[in-house]
């Protein structure tokens, strides 16, 4: 587990650290504001893509394979970001702010490589570390997004939490507060200094029995790790054929067959 501190951008690069931190300044100032962003990142995300312009669909459904986390990809002049709603919704969360940066590159960069191959998420980024330093990046900018400095500050003010001999339920409030996982958690107080180096490492050893046991016992986090398996979305999809079907812009039998072939794939999807 400590790998997630040893490759995360704070330890290797300090520099580039600070200037994804002024990026997500800059981002909040004109998408988010001062608002705990939580789920409503899925919002934001559609948001961002529209005030470029862009024709956006969110795609949320789970997939059996959980290593998949998520993928960005770009079709024909429209932007598409699947979420594998199998996981823990605050893997999800931080999955759509990890995709975000890769948008924000695309647009605010110039940067093509989504527009040419996309942008797979696996677990181990997430989980275990990130090893390229765009992954890297991502990842900082998520966690700077989803749990910013002067929020941080705030909330502990305002539930009076103590860092020192910090426990593993204090990183629990954090992860409940922020809807971000445990590691997350732990990197973020470390990058304010609110934890040492040694700390740090202690609260990232804790076993993954341990912590789960302890969000069973104290609830804190427990809505952020429930999983959605059954929620399935297909972006815009069916509101453009509720659109078509009233605009009679279709004939009867052809959305008749097209609505029975989607209840057949989330069926199917809900399976697995």
């Amino acid at each position: 587990m400590c790998r997630v501190l040893d490759n995360s951008l704070f330890k290797k690069d300090r520099k580039k650290y600070a200037k994804i931190s002024e990026c997500v300044t800059s981002f909040n100032s004109l998408y988010n504001k001062n608002n705990i962003i939580q789920d409503d990142i899925f919002n934001i995300l559609e948001n961002y893509a529209a005030r470029h312009d862009m024709p956006f669909d969110l795609l949320r459904y789970p997939i059996a394979d959980v290593e998949l986390c998520a993928c960005t990809f770009i079709r024909q002049g429209r932007m598409f970001v699947m979420v594998n709603s199998a996981l823990p919704i605050s893997k999800q969360i931080f999955a759509a702010a990890h995709e975000l940066y890769h948008i924000y590159c695309y647009f605010e960069k110039n940067d093509p490589v989504l527009l040419q191959s996309g942008s797979i998420l696996e677990s181990d980024v997430i989980d275990d570390e990130a090893k390229e330093i765009e992954d890297m990046e991502a990842n900082a900018f998520a966690a700077l997004l989803l749990a910013p400095k002067e929020r941080l500050e705030e909330q502990s003010d305002v539930y009076n939490l103590s860092y020192k001999n910090i426990s593993v339920q204090v990183v629990l409030k954090i992860m409940d507060i922020f809807a971000i996982p445990y590691k997350a958690a732990v990197l973020r107080l470390f990058e304010e200094d609110k934890i040492d180096i040694k700390t740090a490492k202690k609260l990232l050893q804790t076993d993954e029995a341990e912590i789960s046991k302890q969000i069973r016992l104290t609830g804190k986090a427990a809505r952020w790790q429930e999983m959605s398996k059954n929620l399935i979305r297909f972006g815009s999809l069916s509101e453009q054929m509720y659109n078509v079907e009233q605009q009679e812009a279709a004939r009867y039998e052809r959305l008749e067959s097209d609505k029975a072939r989607l209840n057949k794939i989330m069926q199917e999807l809900r399976k697995q």
